[in-house]
């Protein structure tokens, strides 16, 4: 349920503050509330910033347009963007966090903020409020220009309501803690989804959740006769006096639920900016199995298939059940969802929405205290030709980051060996090497050794042919160069797989058939520090059919495609070969289904 629209105008991430476009003027806003995000007290949660936060603001303009930019924080609580189209116009301001670049133009009387309410939230240690980063919104008229000097401040508050739930164990054994979860039984009451956001009045509504929240906890112990407290975020709700909820509480491997009663309040207490305070208290606790173990036949799949059917292994010496985040039911089911001893599960994914369409889904199997944990990623595949793609490039072996944003770790050839990227904040020439990183020259067979191929199951490094197929020859081209304000996607890069024109009118909201691939920079072969970043770059599984040697180094057929105003490549020699790379430089690398007869 991810808001739709594209933004028309950003900030670049590898220069912060930057407008794409090259025109503009400085902006800035001070957010004026002095409090911490992670700090509770009896008027609530408040808000603070860290050094790396990013914000969303869609400016309101005095023609009734809007535009969409991204805010870097500066010194104290003032965040800034260099370059906003003229400024003097700009009317009113509404402020988002955490920053997406999907976060859509204001329209009607509810802009749709894009925000996830109670998605993804974990903690680590018993009493760590410093996961609490429940979504904020702010609201301003602007009356004076920034280009006068005046910064306009705004009073920027918690979107959501905090569930402080306090375990309190009575019971004369200890408890390790591994879920915290807030349900209801009333249908129409959503405590986790997306809400929409009356910029006039800040008021929230929901525009589709689920009827529960819940909190993963990194097994954290809470010994007999002490209490843990565990947050949880959720869209404010209402409920009246003598409604009910239930609180549960996973410890030990064991369901333990607490139903909670509203006891005031016509509308209960539940608003945005409040804590809630709750207690689940243990008086007897069943000690956790040492010996109850759970594994799983394969920690990832990346279905190749739109729709589809997958069996995993379970083997344990006990029961066992599968943890599944209610948002992730539209599309993905397991069964069955529990078991006793070994089996197999099956993992249906549904057809996919589009080109647009991405998914990624944990599955947590677990035995008493035992887990092993399942990615899913849904969507990431496209067929190009007789190809198909995959939509993200490789981050750690055998996995594709979690977005096509994201320009992954870099691969020297025939190696699975992931280098770190410094993209987008490393300078060009930024160092020093990574500690163990291969330099200087080296042999290799001139094709990539399956074992050493870093793509997922299923997956593999593409070869030259391949390569050429879905970015065209240098004498025509099936790729143009994109910047952030006209794709869609957070960093500049190219859609490769159709012809120029058609390319260069796809957006992240409409593919039109490409792949995006974003810069990624490389490292050097010589000395390993990063260097490039304005490049985006693709390596194969095959040396270049044109090699030559320089320094006793062989070279790597891998597509350079640069531009930040113009776009080109670099070409080698002759005409229609793409450019080639020392064998130790360390590239992105983007991979092709191995089994290429499913359907897209």
């Amino acid at each position: 349920m991810a808001a739709v629209a594209a933004m028309s105008a950003a900030c670049q991430v590898e220069d912060p503050g930057t407008a794409v476009n090259g025109a503009g003027e400085p902006f800035a806003f001070m957010a004026n509330l002095p409090s911490t995000k992670t700090t509770l007290d009896t008027d609530g949660y408040k808000v603070t910033w860290d050094d790396d936060d990013v914000l969303s603001v869609i400016a309101e303009y005095d023609d009734n347009t809007v535009q969409h930019y991204k805010f870097e924080k500066g010194d104290g609580n003032t965040f800034s963007c260099r370059k906003v189209l003229e400024p003097e116009r700009i009317t009113a301001l509404n402020v988002f966090y955490p920053y997406d670049e999907n976060n859509s133009s204001l329209d009607g009387d509810f802009g749709r903020a894009g925000l996830a309410f109670g998605m993804g939230q974990k903690q680590s240690l018993a009493d760590d409020a410093s996961h609490i980063d429940g979504p904020l919104y702010g609201y301003a008229k602007v009356s004076e220009k920034v280009s006068d000097g005046n910064v306009p401040a705004i009073s920027i508050s918690h979107a959501s309501t905090l569930m402080d739930v306090k375990v309190v164990n009575s019971a004369p054994a200890d408890i390790t803690v591994t879920e915290v979860r807030i349900s209801a039984s009333d249908p129409d009451l959503y405590l986790q989804g997306w809400a929409m956001i009356n910029p006039q009045t800040g008021e929230l509504r929901t525009t589709g959740g689920y009827q529960a929240v819940a909190l993963t906890v990194d097994k954290v112990e809470v010994k007999a006769g002490q209490t843990a407290h565990f947050y949880i975020t959720a869209i404010p709700f209402s409920l009246n006096a003598g409604e009910t909820f239930t609180v549960t509480v996973t410890a030990n491997g064991q369901k333990y639920e607490f139903e909670k009663t509203v006891e005031s309040g016509d509308k209960g207490l539940f608003a945005a900016g409040t804590v809630n305070h709750l207690t689940a208290e243990f008086t007897d606790v069943e000690e956790a199995d040492p010996d109850l173990k759970v594994e799983i036949s394969t920690s990832y799949i990346a279905p190749v298939a739109a729709a589809g059917e997958y069996t995993v292994d379970v083997t344990s010496t006990g029961e066992w059940s599968v943890i599944q985040d209610e948002s992730t039911k539209e599309w993905l089911t397991v069964e069955p969802a529990s078991g006793t001893e070994n089996g197999q599960v099956t993992v249906k994914v549904s057809a996919l929405n589009g080109d647009s369409d991405m998914r990624t889904a944990s599955l947590t199997f677990r035995a008493g205290l035992s887990e092993a944990v399942l990615t899913v990623q849904h969507g990431y595949a496209q067929r190009i030709g007789d190809l198909v793609w995959a939509k993200a490039n490789v981050g750690e072996p055998g996995r594709f980051v979690s977005s096509p944003d994201e320009p992954g770790l870099l691969y020297q050839y025939d190696s699975r060996t992931g280098w770190s990227n410094g993209y987008p904040t490393a300078e060009p020439w930024d160092g020093p090497a990574p500690e163990g990183y291969p330099r200087g020259a080296k042999n290799t067979p001139d094709v990539w050794a399956p074992e050493n191929d870093p793509c997922p199951d299923g997956w593999r490094v593409p070869t030259s042919d391949e390569m050429t197929a879905l970015v065209g020859k240098p004498s025509q081209i099936q790729f143009a160069w994109k910047a952030p304000s006209s794709s869609g996607f957070a960093n500049p890069g190219v859609m490769c797989g159709q012809a120029n024109s058609v390319a260069a009118a796809a957006t992240k909201s409409d593919m039109a058939g490409c792949v995006f691939v974003p810069c990624s920079g490389n490292r050097s072969w010589k000395s390993g520090v990063y260097q490039n970043p304005e490049h985006v770059t693709m390596t194969t599984a095959t040396v270049s059919p044109y090699k030559g040697n320089n320094d006793g180094n062989a070279y790597v057929y891998v597509v350079k495609i640069m531009g930040s105003d113009t776009k080109y490549a670099l070409p080698s020699s002759p005409e229609n070969e793409w450019g080639y790379g020392e064998l130790n430089m360390a590239y992105s690398v983007r991979c092709v289904a191995d089994n290429q007869t499913e359907e897209q």
